[in-house]
């Protein structure tokens, strides 16, 4: 089985607002810059025998938005966000000899972002509204892709004895690539707070991640690893600080963190050139 925790946190961005003539279906689009983490662990029965880190900073964060509001206080919120490019890393390590700290590792400052999108679609009602304070609550579904590539990078391997190959790879060689698939049906609350030109938001929800997979490819060893999870619960947390600038543009401060509890899952290996 595998640890997954995905991390994704826009850290400043322009955001511009178009409503319909009503004002019923409001349009958002923002950028922002947004640092990744997913970090990876291979268990065999108790004992930990790999871990791999990856990460993205500044990654280039393009996200859009629509809410529909709909009679009876209900409404329909949309969200999708794709990042590109940003300042890659990832650190390989194995524990292989017995009684020792980690017996290899690996080290990967060309890791490259091949994709990183998320998109979600929520259902929801306003249950409270007073004072410029609004709470509703909600059903929806969000999936979340991510990839990684790591090229190049150096050594350090236990080969005849303990850490003592060390040596770099080729800086044009394909290492290994990552991939998360995060499928999440959830419920969700949200809750906001209007205050002048400021504008507070948070929300919490708390669904299952239903057949999340992730896929491993090791190029030099012509290896491919699919790994396929048991349904396991997940919690994301966001919150906003926004401030109008003028009529129609503010920008502001966010995060979000969101969490897939640890769970046991069937891992498949494939020879990619025979096929086995």
């Amino acid at each position: 089985g595998l640890l997954i925790a995905l991390f994704a946190s826009p850290a400043l961005a322009g955001d511009v607002t178009l409503q319909s003539v009503d004002g019923t279906v409001t349009f958002t689009g923002s950028y922002g810059i947004t640092a990744i983490k997913a970090n990876e662990l291979v268990w065999e029965g108790d004992t930990k025998v790999s871990q791999l880190k990856w990460k993205s900073s500044y990654v280039s964060t393009f996200s859009g938005g629509v809410t529909v509001e709909l009679p009876h206080d209900f409404y329909l919120i949309g969200r999708g966000s794709i990042g590109l490019g940003g300042n890659g890393y990832m650190a390989d390590y194995d524990w292989l000899v017995d009684g020792k700290p980690w017996s290899d590792r690996s080290q990967h400052p060309d890791t490259r972002l091949n994709h990183y999108y998320t998109a979600s679609l929520e259902l929801g009602r306003d249950v409270y509204s007073i004072d410029g304070t609004d709470l509703g609550v909600g059903l929806g579904f969000k999936y979340t892709d991510v990839k990684w590539t790591a090229w190049g990078g150096s050594y350090v391997y236990s080969d005849q004895g303990f850490r003592d190959a060390r040596g770099k790879f080729d800086p044009d060689e394909k290492g290994i690539s990552y991939r998360q698939s995060l499928p999440v049906p959830f419920v969700g609350a949200n809750l906001k707070h209007v205050a002048g030109d400021w504008t507070f938001a948070g929300s919490l929800q708390g669904g299952l991640a239903v057949d999340a997979y992730d896929i491993d490819d090791h190029w030099v060893r012509n290896l491919r690893f699919y790994d396929y999870f048991d349904t396991t619960p997940t919690v994301s947390l966001s919150g906003s600080v926004d401030y109008a600038v003028w009529n129609n543009a503010s920008v502001y401060l966010a995060g979000a963190f969101d969490h897939m509890f640890r769970v046991r899952g069937d891992t498949k290996m494939v020879d990619t050139e025979t096929g086995n």
